[in-house]
């Protein structure tokens, strides 16, 4: 068989099911309609990239999925998603719709990788990037939020460590750096190298986007995992600054305690300061009778 008898053949069998896809689109049988674009799609690579047959594509795909998941049938809007993905797999609307989907699912790790892959393809997307911020607020705990305005605490903080920076500790490791806050001070202070470490897949990948858009970021060194789990290869010198926020209410409910032995044994320099150097632990005897009985 000849090419161009080949290539006539390739072009009739793409009209072809482009013409049924219409078909059972007009006939609203979207399950039919969907798997004839694919091939169009397939087939016809440049032809469907055209504004005229993505937003008809898109349209036929957004009717299937809102009746299959009437139908309740999730297993089968994912393979939807997924095929259409195959055939469309920059295009914003559709990373953010799958992504969406997958959220409802709570299936926020993936859904969370599509709503950055579509702001990837359109920083400008507002749709994709309304809905990263509001996973990103599902996922965060809510006291992250009034600790981060609290503004005479970030002042305290701040001044503490430009103290020690200007003193000479000029490498600063931060343990449970959060949203990269007091490495981004470390660092504005005139830090030469910062060393980051979260352990919150979450707030890992949110202290990568705040250091990426800070000019002070790109003397820190993100790096996602526990303390406990980190050695030489992560922190590869003796630190003179140790900064962490490793507390909680009680002061030592997230083993501060044992991260800090961790990282005097491992990572930090002799005299190395830390911020903070110190804390008061107020203890108040209580009688309740019902307690005691």
């Amino acid at each position: 068989m000849s090419l161009d008898v080949m290539n006539e053949r390739h072009a009739e069998l793409a009209d072809f099911s482009l013409s049924q896809a219409r078909q059972y689109n007009s006939q609203h049988n979207y399950l039919r309609a969907f798997p004839h674009y694919l091939v169009f799609a397939q087939l016809e690579k440049q032809k469907f990239k055209e504004e005229e047959h993505v937003t008809e594509f898109l349209n036929i795909t957004h009717a299937l999925v809102t009746k299959l998941e009437q139908q309740g049938k999730r297993d089968k809007v994912e393979q939807v998603f997924q095929q259409a993905v195959e055939v469309l797999p920059s295009h914003p609307e559709l990373l953010t719709n799958f992504g969406s989907f997958l959220f409802k699912q709570n299936q926020t790790e993936r859904a969370e990788g599509l709503f950055r892959k579509a702001l990837e393809s359109d920083p400008h997307f507002l749709t994709a990037k309304d809905r990263l911020e509001n996973l990103s607020s599902t996922l965060v705990e809510r006291w992250h939020f009034p600790m981060l305005n609290d503004v005479f605490r970030n002042k305290c903080f701040e001044s503490a460590i430009c103290s020690r920076v200007r003193e000479g500790c000029s490498t600063v490791l931060d343990i449970g750096t959060g949203t990269g806050l007091l490495s981004l001070m470390a660092s504005k202070a005139g830090a030469e190298r910062v060393y980051a470490c979260e352990a919150s897949e979450v707030m890992a990948v949110t202290a990568k986007d705040v250091l990426v858009h800070n000019v002070e970021g790109e003397r820190v060194r993100l790096i996602p995992k526990l303390s406990l789990d980190m050695d030489q290869t992560d922190v590869p010198e003796k630190v003179t600054l140790l900064v962490t926020e490793t507390f909680d209410s009680g002061l030592l409910g997230e083993h501060v305690l044992e991260t800090v032995l961790h990282a005097w044994r491992n990572f930090l320099a002799p005299g190395c300061r830390v911020v903070p150097a110190w804390a008061e632990f107020f203890v108040v005897p209580v009688e309740c009778g019902q307690v005691r009985s």
